[in-house]
């Protein structure tokens, strides 16, 4: 061979030796998609929440890929990711209906089959947990928005991260309301609470008896409910006993609307009933139980009051009525965010790598006022838990939830006790 093609030849496999040894790869073209998963319940019990978690992901989709420039977010003008030569995202949706193991699954799936750069959503925080111990072997991001469960973020886990708030939070705001009820008079000292025998129950639950103190509270009776129940006499008979000041609960949707059918039928209403979201958050709770609900109580991390007020919530609110014909909750709002928060970290990371995503994350600091949320915004702490969310309580008055408390923001005045006979 002769010099110059030895040299050409040394030269064009030095080449590929580089290329195939490079740490960055290729940037693909830019009509490329950006695959992320997403986790709901799509089928069982919560498959109505599932539906709405899933469209609000959807939506914030749409919202990357330009099909709605008008709406006023960071990455809504444009259509799809700058960072990334404006590839789309797209949404791969797994159901997570089932054993809990199923969550771990569906993530293996969505990574080793449909090749997901990250994965958002999760509703059941067992199952959540299961899922993100899987991202975390996998080495792939997770931004969870719908679990609450204080421990999915006291885990020392490097890829999970939760936008939405936790327990902790959801139980500052409940407890802040109980003490201010207790300085105008009310008794609130005993406490019922009624939970799911899982880690979302079982996490609550903890979390409640040490927020207790803050008002001498007491639990009089802490009742576990499988995840499964669908009958709960014998419980909603035990509460009617011990007569509590409060009631409060961590169900599902079966749950949820067993226990408040079962306490009408048995003509019992407690003074008060706070749920920890769950089942009583779901809109199937309403349409099932209808004027049985009324007084009824939730901690939320959107509302659609105080989105009427913010220009960019009301845009996406109205969007989704829109749409989807049925109007924005609490379970599509914190799914939106997520997705939107992970996309938000896509778009700053440049790349499709994960560990890159991960990265974005971890820096990632949006203002509240780029949010469709009633936060300060997306800022992880070092638990990888967002310090900038927050919890706000409404009260089914009138067949829809109305802001209750905190009450410098309130648009309904708060019934106390829950039938309405008092103030």
């Amino acid at each position: 061979m002769p010099r110059r093609a030895r040299g050409t030849a040394v030269l064009f496999c030095t080449a590929l030796l580089a290329s195939a040894c490079s740490p960055q790869a290729p940037v693909p073209p830019s009509d490329a998609t950006v695959d992320i998963g997403f986790l709901a319940p799509l089928t069982g019990p919560a498959a109505s929440v599932g539906a709405e978690t899933k469209r609000g992901a959807e939506l914030a989709v749409e919202i990357v890929n330009g099909r709605h420039r008008s709406i006023p977010l960071p990455l809504g003008p444009q259509a799809g990711l700058p960072g990334l030569g404006n590839a789309r995202i797209k949404l791969v949706a797994a159901d997570t209906a089932g054993p809990v193991s199923r969550g771990a699954a569906q993530v293996a799936r969505l990574v080793n089959t449909h090749h997901v750069v990250a994965v958002a959503g999760g509703y059941e925080s067992a199952v959540t947990e299961a899922a993100g111990a899987r991202s975390e072997q996998l080495k792939v991001p997770f931004v969870n928005g719908g679990s609450s469960a204080a421990s999915l973020t006291e885990r020392g886990l490097g890829w999970f991260f939760r936008t939405g708030p936790s327990d902790l939070s959801y139980g500052r705001v409940i407890f802040s309301l109980l003490k201010e009820r207790q300085s105008s008079g009310t008794p609130v000292k005993r406490i019922a609470v009624l939970h799911t025998d899982d880690q979302y129950g079982n996490d609550g639950t903890a979390m409640i008896k040490r927020y207790a103190s803050h008002i001498d509270g007491k639990v009089v009776t802490d009742m576990k409910i499988s995840p499964r129940a669908t009958d709960l006499s014998s419980q909603a008979q035990k509460v009617s006993a011990v007569a509590p000041d409060v009631v409060l609960t961590l169900l599902y949707t079966p749950q949820a609307l067993a226990l408040s059918t079962t306490f009408d039928r048995l003509a019992y209403r407690p003074p008060a009933l706070i749920a920890f979201g769950g089942g009583h958050a779901d809109p199937a709770f309403l349409q099932k139980n209808g004027d049985v609900a009324a007084g009824v109580c939730s901690r939320f991390a959107w509302s659609s009051d105080l989105a009427r007020h913010n220009p960019t919530a009301r845009a996406v609110a109205d969007l989704y009525t829109r749409t989807y014909d049925t109007p924005m909750n609490d379970d599509a709002a914190r799914a939106f965010t997520a997705v939107m928060t992970l996309a938000q970290a896509i778009n700053d990371a440049r790349s499709r790598r994960p560990a890159d995503i991960r990265s974005a994350l971890v820096n990632i600091d949006v203002p509240g006022r780029d949010t469709i949320m009633p936060w300060d915004g997306v800022k992880f702490d070092d638990n990888h838990q967002n310090i900038g969310a927050r919890g706000v309580v409404e009260q089914i008055q009138r067949g829809r939830y109305r802001l209750v408390y905190p009450f410098d923001v309130a648009h309904a005045r708060l019934q106390w006790p829950m039938d309405g006979s008092g103030g």
